[in-house]
């Protein structure tokens, strides 16, 4: 079974020189290159992969006890019925060495939190739990890369 034009483009956009495009020009070019598929679903791809070029390296600057702006935030179209999604950095803790380990890490949540929110925030749940108290992970950190928000929802 080979890729649906959806998949290639998904391949495709991260190459594309989007710092010399607009989202409409990216479209009427991958349509010429045959790879076009239904427009609204296809013109929301591209947007988001605009979105992510432009706004997440502004998204790493923010300090981590400050809420991104919601102008910074990128609108993605997801099926979670949380409004938020941040992927990024996490330090864990082991309780038993005490060393830290980091592992890139993502989360649905219902509002916008800073780093410093999402470290201590309960979203960790089921991964970080464990039969022996004493094996129970700690988050000591967490570096947003990306922060979504959901198309559509309110902020």
């Amino acid at each position: 079974m080979g890729l649906t034009n959806r998949g290639i483009v998904w391949s495709l956009l991260p190459s594309l020189p989007l710092d010399f495009l607009n989202t409409n020009r990216a479209v009427k070019w991958l349509q010429g290159q045959g790879l076009g598929y239904h427009y609204q679903t296809l013109w929301h791809d591209v947007s988001s992969a605009f979105q992510t070029y432009n706004k997440a390296p502004l998204q790493r600057e923010i300090a981590s006890n400050e809420i991104i702006p919601k102008d910074l935030f990128i609108e993605k179209d997801y099926r979670n019925p949380r409004n938020y999604y941040y992927y990024g950095r996490a330090t864990f803790e082991d309780p038993l060495t005490g060393e830290l380990y980091d592992r890139n890490y993502s989360l649905y949540v219902n509002r916008a939190m800073s780093d410093e929110e999402l470290t201590e925030s309960a979203y960790w749940g089921d991964l970080l739990e464990s039969s022996d108290p004493e094996r129970s992970w700690k988050v000591v950190g967490f570096e947003t890369v990306e922060a979504s928000h959901k198309w559509g929802a309110p902020y």
